[in-house]
């Protein structure tokens, strides 16, 4: 063998000494970032709005007790034709509920100014069955008050922010989970759920 050629290869394995020492040395939370969480406990959490969006005050009514979170602060509205549910009263704030508030998205509402007294809240206790759910896959699931389809014989209530349906409600325990129905597929996966709002 060469001089030169043992130069050579002696240059490689400096290199690849060099690089197994920097790759050892380096973090890696790139990896772990991209992993699905691990969910230890599915966290159950009610929600309030923050606060109120700026913009002009909406006028509305509110006839009925949410459905989709039936709770003794949340209403079914109709603001000038649009139907919003839930809509949130707070006993400190009579005269008006925040509507469009959502842990999914802008959790601000609306002001909107009610235009007769609420009615008495049909909620009672036990009720609280979850309104929003956030999967550990990323995606968030709102359940859906409108007529929708069947999988199986379970109601689709929930529609999720990855265009994926959720027939039935979540199994619940110190980890919650969920059947996801992806677009095109015919089997529901089992999903874990990271929080859920009631």
């Amino acid at each position: 063998m060469t001089r030169k050629r043992m130069v050579s290869i002696a240059c490689y394995a400096l290199g690849f000494i060099a690089l197994a020492f920097l790759l050892g040395g380096m973090p890696m939370d790139s990896a772990v970032a991209t992993s699905t969480p691990a969910v230890t406990a599915t966290k159950v959490l009610h929600f309030v709005p923050t606060g109120i969006r700026s913009g002009d005050v909406s006028a509305g009514d509110c006839w009925v007790t949410s459905l989709a979170a039936p709770r003794n602060d949340a209403w079914r509205c109709m603001v000038d034709s649009v139907i919003y549910d839930p809509c949130f009263s707070s006993p400190a704030q009579k005269d008006f509920v925040l509507c469009d508030a959502s842990p999914a998205g802008n959790t601000n509402g609306i002001k909107v100014k009610l235009t007769s007294p609420l009615p008495a809240s049909t909620a009672e206790n036990g009720d609280g069955k979850p309104w929003v759910l956030h999967l550990s896959n990323g995606a968030y699931c709102t359940f859906m008050t409108g007529a929708t389809s069947l999988v199986g014989d379970e109601r689709v209530n929930y529609a999720c922010t990855d265009n994926a349906l959720i027939p039935g409600f979540p199994k619940e325990g110190t980890v919650w989970t969920v059947h996801v129905l992806h677009d095109g597929q015919k089997d529901p996966v089992t999903t874990t759920v990271l929080q859920a709002w009631t």
